[in-house]
């Protein structure tokens, strides 16, 4: 008996954490139910309002258009001559049948429903139906507000019942001035029976209601001069002497029952007897303060009722499903537990063989990109040697031409000087600058030349000095022949006082000459040729920038522009040394050479070198 009580009570709490997690289940499913019903019929409803601000702002526009095709045609006709001589002339028989001519004509190419013409007492004087049985002319609609207001503000717009015609419409007047003061008003009428049908072919539920709150347009007959809401009493009789509907005036029986705001959105109960207006409706209103109108839409709200429940019946079932499949899941947890347990024994030795092999490939990489390495750098120890080899030579054959030219030179030398001294003899003449020009060359050749013999031997740096003004005028002087045959204008104001640095005058000169030269064949083929020395002097350093303006210097070739044998030039015009011996020089006289360039505008090359005085200072110290 004991035992099976112990199994009862089990049972029983079995049962119960059963019923427990079914109500836990159930409660929620209605929960997800809800809420999908909630979301699902708010993104409905704020949907449809915005398809209903859509559809009402192409009606806004499309009635806009309509009014406005005939915006126009009111001040046009208070300003015709026919209108000013029947409202000057009323009692002028050929006046009002020239004015009723016109109106007539008038219309036949506007289309709007009537014209006329009113005095200033409000009596029409001519029409553009003055044929038809249903004319205007002789009635008096002083008591019209669109006759008072155009007298008073100029212009006036207001929507009646036509009293003659009994045809709704739009009624602009414009007021006609005279010399005296306002002779009367002009008026047109438009039918909007034409934006109504086209409304009505669209499938919408859609009114205008005036100031009134009076639905004067609208896709229902029905609805038409009836209020959206029954007007109070004494609200109603204001408005019935208005005689702005017709003869039967407002049917005071409100198209909505109620109104109110949910879920950011308008809402209205409509009680008809058509199945069509009845019901709830999702209400959207646009105001049209242009006309005191208001676009009014209603949208059922029984379909988004039928789609929110449809959506969230579906989503309280992808609950219920998914709910069971957890159930099953957790029964099956236990059995599963092991197989993963298995699996993560098996992901770990598979980790572990990754992590060996990932080892050995980042070692196989590293000898790789070693191997990479030592390639690259045999590759670029060949090229040095190469270039090596190339300087050796060129150095050895330099070395032979100044062993060779010193000779002639000591002789070109002897034989300037011989005829300088016969010069003199016979008392002078134009040879003697000319000669002493040439000698000067011949000094400098016979320099270039002893520097070339030493250049092989190793020397011992010896402090010089070179005056700026005097290198950059010696390097113009020698590339004046140059400078003239491609035509270029020199920019250069010589130092005042002198600026000395802390370098060999020749090796100097020899850098002026090269990136003077180099300047002249960049600017040989541009239109502006324009060569600027400039000399600067700031903490102890000097500097001389030559700009030029030709056709620059590509980025990518910068870096390689020092190199030994490296040119821009084309085949046959330049080795590509001339560069790379003045950096040399440069570096060697303890300075730097930096150069900047943009192609199409230009290279600039400045040369910084020490002050003579800061390198004596430094040699002292």
């Amino acid at each position: 008996m004991g035992g099976r009580a112990i199994a009862t009570r089990i049972g029983s709490i079995a049962g119960g954490r059963q019923l427990a997690i079914g109500a836990a289940g159930l409660s929620i499913v209605a929960i997800v139910f809800w809420v999908a019903f909630e979301l699902t019929l708010s993104a409905a409803v704020r949907d449809a309002e915005e398809q209903a601000q859509r559809r009402l702002a192409l009606f806004d526009r499309t009635l806009e258009a309509i009014i406005e095709r005939y915006h126009y045609l009111p001040v046009a006709i208070s300003q015709a001559r026919e209108t000013r001589l029947v409202l000057e002339n009323p009692d002028s028989t050929a006046a009002i049948e020239a004015a009723n001519g016109f109106l007539s004509q008038i219309n036949e190419t506007a289309g709007a429903s009537e014209i006329f013409l009113m005095d200033s007492t409000g009596a029409v004087v001519a029409a553009s139906n003055w044929w038809t049985l249903t004319s205007l002319v002789g009635t008096n609609y002083s008591f019209r507000p669109y006759f008072a207001d155009a007298m008073v503000r100029g212009r006036a717009e207001y929507y009646a019942f036509g009293m003659s015609t009994r045809v709704p419409g739009l009624f602009l007047s414009q007021r006609v001035e005279g010399p005296d003061g306002p002779l009367g008003v002009a008026v047109i009428k438009i039918n909007l029976g034409e934006i109504e049908a086209n409304w009505w072919r669209s499938g919408e539920l859609i009114g205008i209601v005036d100031l009134n709150d009076v639905v004067i347009l609208s896709t229902r007959p029905d609805w038409r001069y009836r209020p959206l809401e029954t007007i109070p009493l004494t609200e109603f009789q204001a408005i019935s002497r208005q005689q702005r509907y017709g003869e039967n005036g407002v049917e005071n029986r409100g198209i909505m029952t109620d109104r109110w705001h949910s879920r950011g959105a308008g809402f209205a109960l409509l009680a008809g007897t058509d199945p069509e207006t009845s019901g709830y409706f999702v209400l959207q209103e646009l105001r049209l303060p242009k006309y005191g109108w208001r676009i009014l839409s209603f949208s059922p709200l029984t379909p988004l009722y039928g789609s929110a429940v449809t959506m969230a019946t579906a989503a309280a079932l992808a609950c219920a499903a998914i709910l069971l499949i957890i159930i099953l899941f957790e029964q099956r947890r236990r059995l599963v537990a092991q197989r993963l347990a298995d699996h993560n024994q098996l992901e770990l030795r598979v980790a572990e063989r990754t992590e060996d092999l990932h080892t050995t490939n980042e070692q196989l990489r590293a000898e790789i990109a070693e191997r990479v390495r030592a390639e690259k750098a045999e590759s670029d120890a060949r090229e040095h040697l190469i270039q090596a080899a190339k300087m050796a030579s060129l150095g050895q054959a330099l070395a032979g031409v100044a062993h060779e030219i010193s000779q002639p030179v000591a002789a070109l030398a002897t034989h300037l000087a011989s005829a300088w001294l016969l010069d003199q003899r016979r008392g002078g003449s134009e040879m003697g600058p000319v000669l002493l020009a040439m000698e000067k060359v011949v000094e400098r050749l016979a320099t270039l030349t002893g520097h070339l013999k030493t250049f092989a031997r190793k020397q011992t740096r010896e402090p010089m000095q070179a005056d700026i003004g005097t290198v950059i005028a010696n390097a113009l002087e020698l590339t004046d022949h140059r400078l003239r045959q491609v035509g270029i204008d020199i920019e250069y104001r010589r130092p005042r006082p002198p600026i000395h640095v802390g370098a060999n005058p020749v090796h100097l000169e020899q850098v002026l000459i090269n990136l003077i030269a180099n300047a002249a064949d960049a600017m040989q083929d541009t239109p502006a040729r324009i060569l600027s020395i400039g000399v600067s002097q700031n903490a102890g350093h000097a500097e001389i920038a030559i700009a030029d303006t030709g056709i620059g210097i590509a980025p990518a070739e910068i870096p390689n522009l020092f190199d030994p044998f490296f040119t821009t030039k084309p085949a046959g015009q330049g080795l590509g040394l001339g560069l790379a011996i003045s950096f040399g020089l440069v570096r060697d006289s303890g300075g730097t050479i930096t150069v900047r360039s943009r192609p199409g505008q230009g290279s600039t090359f400045t040369i910084s070198l020490s002050l003579a005085h800061t390198v004596a200072a430094r040699a002292s110290a």
